[in-house]
């Protein structure tokens, strides 16, 4: 693929996400990005089979590096503690500082388009993995009392998902400061998920 060929790959996915981003999904097609692009729409089946497959890229390609952060951002600490808060804390920061990836994820209905592969949907599950192993071991360690980690995993995703939802669709009171109702939300899900050790 040429440098040419690449940069044009780019820009359909970059103005997709952003008219997904900004209208919804359903009412992206294949004609208005090549509008939009420059280019017949042609030009855009030559990188993309059809809608669902540019969908599924955007979504592909922006869980990879959601997963990428979280991963580096763990790889960082080797403590459990340390290593449970910088996922949660890797997720978020990835959500405010690349809003329309963010959402390309989450936002789109499963039942709105084709299918998405299975091979493509374990990798997005790699993360909840990876946060159910560090559960696991905090069990190991008696720091965490669980009965179904990888439930305990997808709740904390669920419990995330509802903060970063509130800041990026402005429902935040303005009387709170978005800084520290993110940070009071991040400790209290570490909180809530660590045996609390009352000495007498």
């Amino acid at each position: 693929m040429s440098d040419k060929e690449l940069s044009l790959r780019d820009r359909i996915l970059e103005i997709s996400r952003h008219y997904v981003y900004t209208e919804g999904h359903a009412s992206l097609s294949m004609r208005k990005i090549a509008k939009e692009v420059g280019v017949t729409a042609t030009s855009i089946y030559l990188h993309f089979e059809n809608k669902d497959d540019l969908i599924h890229t955007l979504i592909e390609e922006s869980a990879d590096e959601l997963s990428m952060a979280i991963i580096e951002s763990a790889d960082q600490h080797t403590s459990t503690i340390d290593k449970f808060e910088a996922i949660i804390r890797s997720y978020a920061d990835f959500a405010l500082s690349n809003p329309e990836k963010y959402q390309i994820i989450f936002t789109v209905q499963a039942n709105s388009i084709a299918r998405y592969p299975k091979e493509k949907f374990r990798k997005i599950r790699k993360v909840y993995a990876l946060l159910e192993s560090v559960i696991l071991k905090g069990i190991d360690e008696d720091i965490m009392e669980l009965d179904e980690p990888l439930i305990a995993a997808y709740s904390i995703w669920a419990q995330m998902h509802g903060v970063i939802a509130v800041i990026l669709n402005q429902r935040l009171d303005s009387r709170i400061d978005r800084k520290k109702f993110l940070e009071e939300s991040i400790e209290h899900i570490v909180q809530g998920f660590l045996i609390r050790i009352t000495t007498i």
